[in-house]
């Protein structure tokens, strides 16, 4: 089996607002059997390109993998760490030059470049959760490439006005509070990864507030301040509508079969708008996940919803 983790150089490359990154960096996972079919997964926010890791340092979805759901002997994975993310590819904290603005549209456009550099040109399940589950339709919509089922987890077509209010407010701790600030920030994002029901039926009332401030203290540790800063940028500029008129109609031309995925008390991508965005793709199935952990879902208990991706995937027809 091959386990390459490495980082691509790729030139010159101009953002939406026409700022120039020079000689783009992209660190990647490739793991898996040459020849096999090629998955795409797509990370979140703060995640990086480490889905599978090693036996010493496991990656973030290893379970899923490992669990047979996604059979590493079945499939070759290819992870890239988003542009703007402190984890190797291009960001404010190896680029002093790094572009002021990003948008969602800029990190798949270099992610395209970094599937076109490794020499793919078909990808057999393209998937991801929240923020990568809105690269996953930047990607369908874009048509670079040939995609037989993509998977969408815990993501809409937009963000939310509610989404954008908590990112706003912890921008502003950032700005009053720096790296103190980004721990408020962390701790108050926290509380929309994970429903109430969650916490209640995990911590006390003394217990949570000793948790919430240990994950704003980790955090504040391994996450630098300037990307954490574009990355909300990024999550607020998601609207695969934006200056575009002809969505509707590529999304159900597309020959991709679309699985969503749901999550109970997800608070800012709620159910009944996963539904919808994946309800504008001609093949699309759907599945609500009725676990009480929120948003977060797609990030735990995976034998709730796992099965349902393994049989997705194992289905030659897919109909609404």
């Amino acid at each position: 089996m091959k386990y390459i983790v490495d980082t691509l150089e790729l030139g010159n490359f101009y953002t939406e607002s026409g700022e120039l990154i020079e000689n783009l960096k992209l660190r990647y996972e490739h793991v898996g059997y040459q020849g096999q079919p090629l998955v795409l997964v797509c990370h979140a926010l703060t995640g990086n390109h480490l889905t599978y890791g090693t036996d010493d340092e496991p990656g973030w979805w290893r379970e899923i993998i490992d669990g047979g759901y996604l059979p590493i002997h079945d499939y070759q994975f290819l992870t890239f760490n988003v542009i703007g993310s402190p984890f190797g590819s291009s960001s404010p904290l190896n680029d002093p030059k790094f572009p002021q603005r990003l948008t969602l549209r800029d990190i798949v456009r270099a992610i395209e470049s970094g599937v076109k550099a490794l020499g793919f040109e078909r990808i057999a399940i393209l998937i991801g959760g929240s923020l990568g589950g809105m690269q996953v339709q930047e990607l369908l919509y874009n048509r670079q490439f040939q995609v037989e089922k993509a998977v969408i987890l815990a993501a809409t077509d937009k963000t939310s006005s509610y989404s954008r209010a908590f990112n706003d407010i912890a921008r502003q701790t950032i700005h009053i509070g720096g790296k103190e600030g980004l721990s408020i920030a962390r701790q108050l994002g926290f509380l929309t990864y994970r429903s109430s029901k969650s916490y209640e039926a995990r911590f006390t009332p003394e217990q949570v507030v000793s948790y919430q401030h240990h994950q704003g203290d980790k955090f504040k540790e391994s996450f630098d301040v300037a990307c954490y800063k574009r990355l909300l940028d990024v999550l607020d500029s998601h609207n695969l509508d934006r200056d575009r008129t002809d969505v509707a109609e590529v999304l159900a031309q597309l020959d991709t079969k679309v699985l969503t995925l749901g999550f109970t008390d997800d608070l800012i991508y709620p159910d009944d708008q996963v539904r919808a965005m994946g309800s504008r793709f001609q093949y699309h199935r759907h599945f609500f996940v009725p676990d009480n952990v929120g948003h977060d879902g797609f990030l735990l208990n995976f034998n709730d919803w796992a099965p349902n991706l393994y049989h997705f995937l194992k289905k030659s027809k897919v109909r609404r």
